[in-house]
């Protein structure tokens, strides 16, 4: 898995508002604004999340105009993202990008809400939704802010993604063509040809799809398979076993 980020967000930033407060502060609604943020702090150093995040929500609630509003906001979305509440934390990382998009942290929250998904995305046997919506969400960042410094690995985050949503496709086809049930075997390595021709499972999809030709005897297409896999994954495992195999293939 990719590390979970390059840089600390927020802490470092907010970290410049002052030394912590009393150990007993006063009502968090009572506090003024650079008393709750060095609550906050003092709360992060301690690892009392629970205090931290009531502090930060009361300084978002009651100080919108604030100049450190944005990084609070943050700063709040990295306690939910690090304590694993990564449903929350995009929720919060995205209400940030869409409140303030011209914010010099908006690609930052931008791309915490794509590595939130990341992270809730399972193993490729499962359902992809949130797999899904994490590539969405990187390809946002990538639309909205080209340049972003995490552009970079919002990319490699996608590759991976898509992998895995081609993964699904290509087990869905090993299981049927497992049972010789070939028509559907071939629409599911279709797709993962026509979808995620960039990946490292299209050479063994059409491996599959050659295989599964030959079963049928379609030597036509076996054949176009076999041309296609040396031409575009000439390097690849699959075209090894391929190179030199002819139509009457012994699997």
């Amino acid at each position: 898995m990719i590390a979970s980020r390059t840089r600390s967000i927020g802490w470092i930033a907010l970290a410049a508002l002052g030394a912590a407060c009393a150990s007993t502060p006063p009502r968090y609604d009572q506090m003024a604004a650079e008393e709750l943020l060095n609550l906050s702090l003092a709360e992060i150093e301690d690892e009392d999340w629970d205090e931290a995040t009531r502090a930060l929500e009361q300084f978002i609630f009651q100080y919108p105009t604030h100049p450190r509003y944005q990084e609070a906001r943050l700063l709040l979305g990295q306690i939910y993202f690090d304590r694993g509440e990564y449903i929350t934390a995009a929720s919060e990382f995205s209400r940030l990008a869409t409140d303030f998009p011209s914010s010099p942290l908006a690609d930052d929250a931008r791309f915490k809400v794509c590595e939130s998904y990341y992270e809730l995305s399972p193993r490729a046997v499962l359902d992809q939704e949130y797999t899904i919506g994490a590539i969405d969400h990187c390809q946002s960042l990538l639309a909205y802010y080209p340049d972003s410094e995490y552009a970079d690995r919002a990319r490699t985050m996608i590759a991976e993604l898509q992998t895995k949503l081609a993964e699904k496709l290509f087990r869905a086809g090993e299981h049927y063509f497992n049972r010789d049930a070939f028509d559907p075997a071939i629409k599911y390595y279709e797709e993962v040809l026509d979808r995620y021709a960039d990946t490292d499972i299209a050479p063994r999809a059409l491996f599959r799809l050659y295989e599964t030709y030959v079963e049928l005897g379609y030597e036509e297409e076996a054949q176009e398979a076999r041309e296609r896999l040396l031409s575009e994954f000439p390097t690849s495992e699959e075209a090894a076993r391929i190179r030199d195999v002819g139509l009457a293939d012994d699997r």
